[in-house]
């Protein structure tokens, strides 16, 4: 599963990643699909399997950060990083309080664990100033049921 931390529009319907290049002109980038080179998305030279488009302010849709949570123990987490069924998170406080576990010099609390002992699993969408936005704010990846 592919852990999403990352700024990312709309662009003709499209979600890509994005960045701002200069004045108001941004760089969309998404992974290669043939049908958009027809809508102005170039092949990436660095990395063959990702197209990009240069876009106006006026042409992005909608934008937003995304980051990835769980619940884990009954307490809410970051997701760092999810690899063969397993996860690396980061306490929130609430956890932190809990499990008196606290950043430190030189040590910040990560906890792995495998996807089985993950309870809920989601993106968190929060608007990017001055973009429209025009999504939903969570999106469930695994729900309790």
């Amino acid at each position: 599963m592919k852990i999403r931390r990352d700024f990312f529009a709309k662009h003709m319907g499209i979600e890509c990643r994005f960045w701002e290049k200069q004045n108001n002109f941004y760089v969309l980038q998404t992974d290669y699909r043939e049908e958009l080179l027809s809508k102005g998305y170039r092949i990436d030279n660095e990395l063959k399997s990702r197209i990009y488009k240069e876009v106006s302010f006026n042409d992005i849709e909608s934008a937003y950060s995304v980051n990835t949570f769980c619940t884990y123990k009954g307490f809410k987490f970051f997701v760092e990083s999810a690899s063969n069924g397993e996860y690396t998170l980061r306490p929130l406080e609430e956890a932190m309080n809990h499990f008196n576990d606290f950043p430190k010099h030189a040590y910040d609390p990560v906890y792995e664990a495998k996807e089985s002992e993950i309870e809920e699993l989601w993106e968190e969408r929060i608007p990017i100033d001055k973009f429209v936005f025009d999504t939903e704010p969570i999106i469930y990846i695994k729900k309790k049921v």
